[in-house]
């Protein structure tokens, strides 16, 4: 079965908001074991959602479209969809009752039976909105199937979730074939080198198990394979072997979690298991690692706090940084980054603590410490490491790829509790 996605919306090709949809269906159908085919952007007129249509429907067995659903003038997908397939739009009791009852549910009034939401292309169905107003539609179009839902996002995956299960299981009931994807996420070598210098084999012998894609990822890869199987054995076989390549292939070296958790997601769950408490001082990343981990729900179990101490001032008075210290090896410098962190666990009373203090620039770097130069201290129970990088990019690109090797080294102390 394939399935086409149509995201209408002028304010997706203008670059006003970004497209959400795409995402949410293509790893809703991942965990149905279904797969996205073709996704195409058009803006709200009628000849190119006309044309939109006519692609998806020549390519796939059911077509989902996104957007233009609503009560406002440039909401026209209705009657584009109408027109397209030659249909009339006619008051629907089905779709009032539907609208109501979405309406009802936010404590509002309907309209009354001339909305638009009242009426539908002759021949769809309504479909409930658990999330917003707008009634999704359904209809069945030359032995192919059409599902259309709200550009909101929420409303979107809540269409996906109230109904398309049903929808496959009434349509497709004969659907049995697996599909898998298995993510292996890399740390720190670039995407070149790990095809290239690290296992020049790895792509050609994950090729003959399924699809391999290859995503850059902030200081990473992941290594991506989409695997096809006529039954749960074959497809058990089929993921053992790709486990049995990678585990004995030098990349297994750089991959710090099988799945697709974001790292900070994945430092809450595996602190909050294991109990430990840690925190960061962080001066380059203006308090960005300590961002990225409070919007993790759960990371107050564990997460301490951050210290961000931008100016020396602090960096002495607060996690006291020796001024002989910052006078010798200057405030980026490896010998600051220890004293950082090693203050910041005591005063945080946390188990490990990471400090980072860098150049984000686009001034204060020097021949001997350039813009991209950044150190990080490592203190687990009182004992104390450092490292140092120089990585490219603008200030803003620099911030955030300080705060992954931050959150990278904090993943690995982590790692190292039982």
């Amino acid at each position: 079965m394939k399935i086409g996605l149509l995201i209408i919306g002028n304010e997706i090709l203008e670059g006003k908001i970004n497209d959400a949809n795409t995402r949410q269906l293509a790893t809703y159908l991942k965990t149905h074991h279904l797969e996205l085919a073709t996704s195409l952007t058009v803006c709200d007129e009628e000849s190119r959602i006309h044309l939109g249509l006519q692609t998806l429907f020549s390519l796939c067995d059911v077509v989902i479209t996104s957007g233009g659903l609503g009560p406002t003038k440039d909401d026209v997908t209705k009657e584009a969809i109408a027109n397209f397939l030659g249909r009339k739009i006619s008051f629907s009791e089905e779709a009032c009752l539907v609208a109501q009852n979405n309406y009802s549910k936010f404590g509002r009034d309907y309209p009354g039976k001339e909305h638009g939401y009242s009426y539908l292309p002759d021949g769809f169905v309504a479909l409930n909105n658990s999330t917003g107003f707008a009634p999704g539609l359904f209809a069945e179009h030359l032995g192919k199937y059409l599902l259309c839902g709200p550009g909101v996002p929420r409303e979107f995956k809540s269409l996906l979730e109230d109904h398309f299960q049903n929808f496959i299981r009434k349509n497709f009931p004969s659907t049995t074939e697996e599909i898998e994807s298995l993510t292996f996420r890399t740390k720190r070598v670039p995407e070149e080198k790990i095809f290239g210098e690290v296992d020049s084999t790895l792509w050609d012998k994950l090729s003959a198990i399924g699809n391999v894609s290859s995503l850059p990822t902030i200081m990473g890869v992941d290594i991506g394979i989409k695997i096809k199987a006529a039954d749960a054995n074959e497809m058990f076989l089929k993921k053992k072997k790709v486990m049995e390549i990678f585990g004995s292939s030098p990349v297994k070296e750089s991959i710090w979690q099988i799945g697709t958790l974001p790292l900070e997601e994945l430092i809450v769950n595996m602190a909050n298991k294991k109990k430990i408490t840690y925190g960061f001082a962080e001066s380059a990343t203006g308090g960005l690692c300590s961002h990225r981990i409070t919007n993790v729900p759960g990371s107050s179990e564990t997460y301490m706090g951050s210290i961000v101490s931008y100016a020396e001032s602090v960096k002495e008075k607060i996690l006291g940084v020796e001024t002989a210290t910052l006078k010798k090896y200057s405030a980026v410098s490896i010998q600051s980054a220890g004293e950082m962190s090693s203050g910041a666990s005591q005063r945080l009373q946390a188990k490990v603590v990471v400090s980072v203090t860098g150049i984000a620039g686009p001034g204060g770097g020097t021949p001997e410490r350039p813009v991209g130069f950044v150190c990080f201290g490592v203190t687990n129970n009182g004992k104390t490491t450092t490292h140092t990088a120089v990585l490219p990019g603008d200030r803003e690109q620099l911030k955030i790829r300080f705060s992954q090797l931050a959150l990278y080294y904090l993943l690995e102390e982590l790692e190292k509790f039982a």
